[in-house]
């Protein structure tokens, strides 16, 4: 099976070369850079993300590992998303890189190798791709990757995880998903860390407090097009009242339809951060949540009113002190928000019928919660910190 997998990964890169003669499509997924660089040249310790929240994980990740580990290395964080590059380039400069993540193709991945040099590689939430395993695993003589954050549900048969030398879960369920699969050597440095979403809340020791003159009534935050009936519903009731609402789309690239889709209900739109009883603002840059929340009483999270979308990051408002609100829908974190809202943190809406008449937790209850967050993602960021001093002076020692 395993070589079935090596197999997958060749015809996958043919593929992609293919996709490189079409102009259309290059353009779009920048395949040539993810299977031919532009790399730096390392060594570098490697850390990877998926998108903007998993990548914001990672960079606020680096800094702290900058603070704290002895002679840290370069550090280059990759993602898969082309819109999410221009954000770390920007957010990261001067503290460390950031590039397109290598296609998991064979020929990718050497190229990647002989011009990061990888000393190890930690791998943000579920992006256990075979290929980046399988590689780290060739070019170090003990387990080199870490998954942190770690959410695990299944895997296609025959990926070899004996690369995987130390994992934080999010939860006790992706804990004991992962463990059926991995080896019983690695089983003692795998354990629950939380989602490390919230680690900067953890650092800064802050308690969870409501923002003062919150001037936003609600904010609709990574929302997609898709969602566009349900959204569509809440934001009209809450102008019937005339409250003032932010809107910030989950891609850049829908901002327009978003637009158009709510001047066509008659609705008024500003731009952000202008915010205007009555009407909504509209968020067309990344990174700019923060801002949104310390100006608001209550927020809605996308991703959760469409059964095939994934729920986004609620943790931000949350440990902010924002009233915060899913709908249906939490794939992808499912056991994590019904946990949630057995405990009264965050509110969930089975229809948009019931937003109006939405319940607000307290602010109290919130903060008792994160309390407990707090003490799992501490923990486990000092165990992560351990397996990487470790890493690194094997690694010193070999050069």
């Amino acid at each position: 099976m395993f070589n079935f997998l090596d197999v997958a990964r060749q015809v996958a890169g043919v593929a992609a070369q293919a996709v490189t003669k079409v102009p259309v499509l290059e353009s779009k997924f920048h395949v040539k850079d993810r299977l031919d660089g532009p790399w730096p040249v390392g060594p570098y310790l490697w850390l990877h993300g998926a998108s903007l929240g998993e990548c914001r994980m990672l960079l606020n990740l680096a800094t702290f590992l900058q603070e704290d580990l002895p002679a840290c290395p370069k550090m280059l964080i990759t993602t898969q998303k082309v819109e999410v590059l221009s954000f770390l380039q920007d957010a990261g400069k001067g503290k460390v890189d950031a590039a397109l993540a290598p296609a998991d193709t064979p020929a990718a991945m050497k190229n990647f190798v002989e011009k990061v040099q990888p000393l190890g590689l930690i791998l943000a939430e579920n992006e256990l791709w075979p290929g980046y395993l399988s590689t780290m695993r060739s070019i170090s003589t003990k387990p080199s990757v870490a998954l942190v954050s770690g959410r695990y549900y299944r895997s296609l048969p025959g990926i070899d995880f004996s690369a995987v030398g130390f994992a934080c879960m999010q939860t006790g369920a992706d804990l004991s998903r992962l463990l059926s699969v991995v080896s019983k050597s690695a089983m003692s440095h795998m354990m629950i860390g939380g989602d490390w979403k919230l680690l900067p809340w953890v650092r800064s020791g802050k308690e969870v407090t409501a923002p003062e003159n919150p001037t936003v009534d609600t904010a609709f935050i990574s929302m997609h097009i898709s969602e566009w009936v349900s959204l569509c519903r809440m934001i009209v009731s809450s102008i019937k009242r005339q409250e003032s609402v932010v809107l910030v789309p989950r891609r850049l690239s829908e901002v327009s339809e978003f637009r158009k889709a709510l001047q066509d209900q008659e609705i008024i739109v500003v731009e952000w951060p202008l915010v205007q009883k009555g009407a909504v603002s509209i968020v067309s840059q990344y990174g700019l949540t923060k801002d949104v929340f310390a100006t608001s009483k209550s927020a809605v999270i996308g991703g959760s009113f469409g059964r095939g979308l994934g729920v986004h990051d609620f943790w931000e408002p949350l440990q902010m002190g924002v009233a915060t609100c899913v709908g249906p829908f939490a794939r992808g974190q499912k056991e994590t928000v019904s946990a949630l809202i057995r405990e009264g943190v965050i509110t969930q809406l089975q229809s948009t019928a019931g937003y109006s008449r939405r319940n607000m937790a307290d602010t109290r209850l919130v903060g008792t919660f994160l309390a407990h967050e707090r003490t799992k993602i501490e923990d486990s960021y000092h165990q992560l910190l351990e397996f990487l001093k470790k890493l690194l002076q094997k690694s010193e020692g070999v050069a």
